[in-house]
């Protein structure tokens, strides 16, 4: 019997709320919603968890080790404050080349646009 594992309280980031596994990157990439800001691209697509999960993705294309961990780290930061405002989903996060660039509140700003624009587009589908 596999025992479920209910996300932390607080800021934690436990791997309940993280994609882990390659076949769910490849379902929400597949099946998933795009919307596309300056420094990430969001992909999303409902769960029937009732809780958002995040997967983040940083190509060589961003740079170095050094440069694609930062933006890694930046990027958990975020969603780590933000996670108790999203919509209940699952969550790909894939980092443009220009995110290694952006300044710590220029790359908020983009990431929380993102999941605003995701929130009208449920309200809007849920409405019809």
């Amino acid at each position: 019997m596999k025992v479920v594992q209910f996300p932390r309280p607080g800021y934690g980031w436990g791997k309940a709320e993280r994609l882990r596994k390659h076949n769910q990157f490849c379902h929400v990439q597949n099946k998933g919603r795009r919307i596309g800001g300056k420094f990430i691209v969001l992909i999303f697509t409902p769960s029937s968890i009732l809780y958002p999960r995040f997967g983040i993705t940083v190509s060589k294309k961003c740079g170095h080790a050094v440069v694609r961990n930062k933006i890694k780290r930046r990027l958990r930061d975020i969603l780590r404050h933000t996670k108790a405002t999203v919509v209940p989903a699952d969550y790909v996060l894939i980092a443009r080349s220009e995110a290694a660039q952006a300044s710590f509140e220029a790359f908020r700003d983009d990431v929380q646009a993102l999941f605003e624009r995701v929130e009208r587009q449920q309200v809007k589908s849920q409405s019809h």
